[in-house]
């Protein structure tokens, strides 16, 4: 058996360290970064989110050693039908007008005034809605799949 040498300081510096040390970064090189060209931000924006994805796949990976199969199956059937109902949720949030007009105009604000930029930011805030919906309906399909297998015990 392996010793925690760390301790309880030493592992949230281990796990904290990417999220502070990071995002620190970024901020520090962005005045260097916009003498270099115009769409900057945009890298920016793109290695911050490389960087989440990443380090959320690297925390999935150390979740999953700890689970058993049914609970694998549980994770697997809950992303495989959550993604599908997320994916129609962002669908029709999109299609009905109301929350069509109030995303435009977030992304015309978010835009201030340019019409390329506010047509980057409506593809950005189109796509995080995708995924957070998703995220939402995966654990809404998580929570009734616990309910209904473990109700038994």
């Amino acid at each position: 058996m392996a010793m925690n040498h760390l301790g309880k300081v030493g592992w949230w510096a281990l796990w904290l360290s990417p999220m502070v040390i990071v995002p620190l970064a970024l901020f520090a090189s962005k005045p260097w970064l916009k003498q270099q060209n115009d769409g900057v931000e945009l890298g920016i924006g793109a290695a911050a989110s490389i960087f989440v994805m990443g380090y959320a796949v690297f925390l999935a990976a150390r979740v999953n050693g700890r689970l058993d199969e049914v609970e694998i199956a549980g994770q697997r059937f809950a992303q495989t039908k959550g993604m599908t109902i997320g994916s129609f949720a962002a669908v029709l949030v999109m299609i009905l007008p109301l929350s069509m007009n109030a995303l435009v105009d977030l992304a015309n604000t978010l835009g201030a005034g340019s019409p390329d930029k506010a047509v980057k930011r409506g593809i950005i805030i189109g796509f995080m809605l995708v995924v957070i919906l998703q995220t939402l309906a995966m654990a809404a399909v998580s929570i009734w799949w616990a309910r209904r297998i473990y109700r038994h015990e």
